[in-house]
Order: C-alpha cells, then sequence, then structure tokens
C-alpha cells in the first residue's frame, strides 16, 4: 500500500510540475501579446508510460514533453514573397511622386507652357520680323525653355543619384540582418541541443521578414532549424552560422563570396525595396530621362535646321561651327565625323553669299554635299572657293570657322543637306540633349542674328521686313517628326523605337505614359499591400496570443494545479491512516 501512495505523490508531483510549466507559458504568451513577431507558444503534455502494479496496469501520471511555437513556416514564406512583393512597388511609389513632381504641369512654368511660348514668341517675330522688342523676348524665352530642360535634366539625375544613395542604404540594412541570422543560427542550433529556442526563432523570423522588404528571397529550413537563405536566382545570403554581404559597386550590386570571389546579382533582385529602387533608376527613371532628351534632341535640330537657312537683320563677318567633329577628314554624315547630328546630314547643296563692303552682292556659290563622301575639310575648301574675301577653316577644336576680309560679309541659304545645322552655322540652339541645350551665343550677344527672313537665291537679296523664315520655325510647332522613343528593361536590354509626332504631342505623350506608370505602381502598390494583409492574417489566426484563450487556460491551468496539491493532501491523509494503525 505504502508503494500505492508513492505512486500517488509522484503522480502529484508531475502533475504540480505540468500546471506550472503550463501557467509559465501562458504567462509569457500574455506578456509578449504585443511583441511583434511573437508566435503563441504552447506546452505539450504527455501521459507517461503505465506500469504494472498489485495485478495491474495503472498510469503514472504526466510529463511536459516540450515546448511548441505556433508556427506554419509555409506560410511565414509566403508573407515573406508578398513583402518583397509589396516593398517593391513601395519603393517606386515614394520616388514616382517626385518623379511626378519634376514634370509638374499645373504651374505657369510648366514645359507644355513655356513651349507654348517658344512657338508664340516666333509668331510675333513672323509678325514684326524688325522689331527688336520682340527679338529680345524670344531670347528671353527661349533661355527660359533650356534652363527648364537643363534643370529637368539635372533633377533626373539626382534623382537617380538619390535611387542609388538609397541603394547602398538598403544593401548595408541587408548585411547587418543577414549577419544577424547567422549569428541566431548558431544560438538556435546550440539551445536546441538541450531545449527549444522559440523566441531565438521568432526573432530569426522577424529577421527575415524584414530582410523579404529589401530583397526577393528564400528561407530553407536545415538540420537542426538552422536557416539557410538564398536569393530568387540560387545565390546564397545565408548558410547556418555564415553570412556573405553585399557591395554595391558604381550603380552595381555585387555579391562577395569566400576566397573574394565576387558576382554581379543586379540582375538577380527584381523584387523588395532594392528591386524597386533599381527598377525605378534604371528603367522608370532612365527612360523618361533619355526620352527628354530624344525630345530636345529633335527639337534642338528642327529649329536649328529652319534657322540654318535664313538670314538675320544683318550678315556674317565671320562665324563658328558650335558642333565639333573629332575626324575633320571622315565624311560629315558618318560616326566617325564624331558631329552629334551627323546622321542627319544628306546628300544636297546650301548656297554661300559673299557681300562686299557696301552690302552689294560679291559672289555666290553653292556647296555640295555627297552623304558618306564629303569630309568637313572638303567644305571649307568649297567655302573658301566662293570669293577670295572669304576664308573657311577647321580650327583646333575640329569645327568650322569663316571669316572675311576687306569688310565682306556672308549669308547661307537653301540648305537641303542639312551640313550648316549639323555643324552649327547659323544656328539657334547649341547642345543635342536636354542637359547641354544653350542659345548661340552669337545671337546671344546681337539679336539681330535671329534669321527671320530668306535670302532670294537669284539675287541674293533678303528684305529686313522679310518673316518668312521665322513664319516657317513658329509652323514646326504643327509639324510631325520621326522621334526616337524608349523601353528601359534593366534585365533583358534596352530597346529603341520611334514615334511620329509634334514635338508638343510628344511631350504630352510622355507625361501621360508617366501618369499611367504612376497609376500603375499604385494599384499593384494597394493589391499587393491586401495580399500581405490576408496572408498576415492567416499566420496570426496561427500565431497570434489571443488574451481570452489565454485566460480561459490559465484557469484551467490553476484549477488542475489546485487539484494535483490536492492529491499530496489525500496522499498525506492515506499515510497518517497506515500510521495510525500502529
Amino acid at each position: 500500500m505504502s508503494g500505492g501512495i508513492g505512486l500517488l505523490l509522484s503522480i502529484a508531483k508531475d502533475a504540480l510540475a505540468a500546471q506550472q510549466y503550463g501557467i509559465y507559458v501562458t504567462g509569457h504568451n500574455i506578456a509578449n501579446v504585443n511583441t511583434p513577431g511573437y508566435s503563441k507558444q504552447s506546452a505539450v503534455l504527455e501521459a507517461r508510460d503505465p506500469a504494472p502494479f498489485g495485478g495491474v496496469v495503472l498510469g503514472r501520471g504526466v510529463n511536459t514533453t516540450e515546448i511548441t511555437r505556433n508556427c506554419d513556416q509555409i506560410i511565414e514564406n509566403r508573407v515573406m514573397q508578398g513583402k518583397s512583393d509589396l516593398y517593391s512597388f513601395k519603393g517606386m511609389e515614394n520616388y514616382m511622386v517626385a518623379l511626378e513632381g519634376l514634370f509638374n504641369e499645373n504651374t505657369d512654368k510648366s514645359l507644355s507652357n513655356i513651349l507654348g511660348d517658344f512657338w508664340n514668341r516666333w509668331h510675333d517675330i513672323a509678325n514684326n520680323p524688325s522689331a527688336v522688342p520682340e527679338r529680345i523676348a524670344l531670347y528671353e524665352h527661349s533661355k527660359l525653355l533650356s534652363e527648364q530642360l537643363n534643370s529637368f535634366d539635372v533633377d533626373l539625375e539626382q534623382l537617380r543619384t538619390d535611387l542609388t544613395n538609397a541603394l547602398d542604404a538598403g544593401v548595408g540594412r541587408v548585411n547587418e540582418i543577414t549577419s544577424e541570422i547567422a549569428s541566431l543560427n548558431t544560438e538556435i542550433i546550440v539551445m536546441g541541443v538541450d531545449a527549444s529556442a522559440n523566441d531565438l526563432k521568432d526573432q530569426r523570423n522577424v529577421l527575415c521578414s524584414e530582410l523579404a522588404e529589401y530583397i526577393d528571397m528564400k528561407v530553407f529550413q536545415q538540420e537542426h532549424d538552422s536557416f539557410t537563405i538564398v536569393s530568387a536566382k540560387g545565390v546564397v545570403f545565408v548558410d547556418g552560422d555564415t553570412s556573405y554581404d553585399l557591395e554595391l559597386d558604381g550603380t552595381s550590386v555585387k555579391w562577395q563570396g569566400s576566397g573574394g570571389n565576387e558576382v554581379d546579382i543586379t540582375d538577380h533582385i527584381s523584387k523588395g525595396k532594392l528591386g524597386g529602387f533599381l527598377e525605378m533608376r534604371d528603367e522608370v527613371v532612365a527612360k523618361y530621362k533619355q526620352d527628354l532628351t530624344e525630345l530636345a534632341s529633335e527639337f534642338i535640330w528642327a529649329v536649328n535646321e529652319q534657322h540654318s537657312k535664313g538670314a538675320g537683320l544683318t550678315t556674317f563677318s565671320s562665324a563658328t561651327g558650335t558642333y565639333s567633329s573629332s575626324s575633320p577628314g571622315s565624311a560629315v554624315s558618318t560616326s566617325a565625323s564624331g558631329l552629334d547630328y551627323y546622321d542627319k546630314v544628306s546628300t544636297g547643296t546650301f548656297r554661300v553669299y559673299v557681300y562686299d563692303s557696301t552690302g552689294a552682292l560679291a559672289n555666290a556659290a553653292n556647296v555640295t554635299v555627297t552623304a558618306g563622301a564629303t569630309t568637313l575639310s572638303n567644305i571649307a575648301t568649297a567655302i573658301s572657293a566662293v570669293d577670295p574675301d572669304i576664308t573657311a577653316t577647321v580650327n583646333g577644336s575640329g569645327q568650322l570657322a569663316i571669316s572675311t576680309t576687306n569688310s565682306h560679309t556672308f549669308a547661307f541659304s537653301n540648305d537641303t543637306s542639312g551640313a550648316l545645322a549639323a555643324l552649327g552655322i547659323n544656328t539657334f540652339f547649341t547642345g543635342s540633349t536636354a542637359g547641354g541645350i544653350d542659345i548661340n551665343s552669337t545671337i546671344a550677344s546681337d539679336k539681330d542674328y535671329i534669321a527671320a527672313a530668306q535670302i532670294d537665291s537669284t539675287t541674293g537679296s533678303f528684305a529686313t521686313g522679310d518673316n518668312t523664315n521665322a513664319q516657317a520655325i513658329a509652323d514646326l510647332q504643327y509639324s510631325s517628326m520621326q522621334i526616337s522613343e524608349w523601353t528601359y528593361d534593366r534585365i533583358n536590354g534596352n530597346t529603341e523605337g520611334t514615334t511620329t509626332a509634334t514635338i508638343d504631342d510628344y511631350y504630352h505623350s510622355l507625361i501621360g505614359s508617366l501618369g499611367i506608370k504612376a497609376s500603375s505602381i499604385k494599384r499593384s502598390s494597394s493589391f499587393s499591400e491586401n495580399m500581405v494583409h490576408e496572408l498576415e492574417t492567416m499566420r496570426d489566426s496561427i500565431s497570434s496570443v489571443s488574451l481570452d484563450e489565454e485566460m480561459t487556460q490559465l484557469m484551467q491551468y490553476q484549477h488542475a494545479y489546485s487539484a494535483a496539491a490536492k492529491l499530496f493532501s489525500v496522499a498525506d491523509e492515506m499515510m497518517q491512516t497506515l500510521l495510525a494503525q500502529k
């Protein structure tokens, strides 16, 4: 009988311990009800193996086998994947707001309004070709237009720099996270030998969830509950107790392997903040920067080509081209010439007029340009042959330089080759990009050189009241042109297409596509946010702590603990009864 009392005491002891464990775990759950990433824990109770006693088999009470964490790693991984999608759009969304702000069309200083003013100023000159105020107004508006395009280019490049800086900060945080995960892997493995490491596993999951916000990755659970984390394309970020750093090298993200091994993984990163930053920098901003340059390039060319065919209120005594050739001996229509607009030069002619000191026509001749053959040196020689008092050379900067002697002057007309505009002779703008556009210094210093008129090719004369060229430039507003339009894809490569549009329509299309892109990112962000919310709700239904449930559980443990304590009283009474019999 005393053996039976001993069994009862053993059962009571184990019962008390089991309920104590339960109360401890419940208290731990309640304490961490608001702890981010905490997973509810449970004490797992298991009946002890029975043993024979007095001809029967009796149970031997209860044993607390482990403390488990209520976590479904599959759902956790789905949450991480959802966050990678969400934060790629979040990473783009803020910068998209900044990009839209640059192209704000709701102000008087919008590019649309400034372009409209530019065309209107040419109409004003067409209406009053010899008036000085109109010429000054055109110059001032043209300067404003140039500065606006310059500003766009600078701001877009700054936005790309900001994205690179954000990328650098993100890479730094990724390295911190992967290092912490590797350290936790080590602690979990060590602790897991003798006990569960539930709280450490929660900490690791929180870090993995944050890592997913930065980069798309996959988590694999290994032996002893260690994690291996790899990129979507298999590059290892964490392997047990070892983490591998990333480094921003210029604009590329590189993986630092063992033994100095380095791999460019920029194209591997498509999700998370880093993926969003890369897409925004190398696709979205890069595309609009390039499209703006294409618009500026075609705009500059169209105005310059027409302007080079005209004449101002006065003729030239000297002129120097604004575009340089790196190889004056190469055909001006080939890339080897190094001219910005070499591809605009075609077979044709332009006419050169030389006037004496009284303004009378001294000589005139056509200069022939043959595509693929005529060089800058050839053009200089041909111009010099028009009259003894005109000399054209190629200066040390590779520019066409024209001068006269004996107070002679010169002018041009009827250029069908595009050579004058390609060389920057008698042009309105300089540069060939949004960042490089400016007003020709000749016009900046003397507005009389604004070419509103055209020379009569037969007589070589022109009237100061002639508006032919000014009207032709004003009409460019309605002229359709072939303008390049780019599709940027940092993974598969960029492709150049062309569209036929006026300058104004091309810009409006650019603004429209920007709005569509911004709306698309917002919709995708909202959709991903809803998906993550649903997945987190699913995860929380398994892992989160419910105070109502814990209070109920606590009451059950309390009652069980009281009952187990009562067993000691019963065993004591039984023992006292036995002792009383002696």
